[in-house]
């Protein structure tokens, strides 16, 4: 299932490729198919397995604040 993850905090590249990193190392059940840096939202798929909390808690863990899941 595809969700849209709306993240502020992130402001340059750097910030996006440790994001990518850390959620697809960090949580199992997921995989980054983008991240967009100007509309701050990163569209990940992932198993049923992977709650909002986690995909929170490791988001935060770097830094940066999940505001939304579409």
């Amino acid at each position: 299932m595809q969700k849209k993850l709306l993240i502020e905090g992130m402001s340059c590249g750097h910030c996006v490729n440790h994001l990518k990193t850390a959620l697809t190392e960090d949580i199992k059940g997921i995989k980054v198919v983008e991240v967009n840096l100007d509309e701050k939202y990163a569209i990940v798929e992932v198993e049923d397995s992977v709650n909002e909390t986690e995909l929170s808690s490791a988001i935060q863990e770097l830094g940066f604040e999940l505001k939304g899941i579409e």
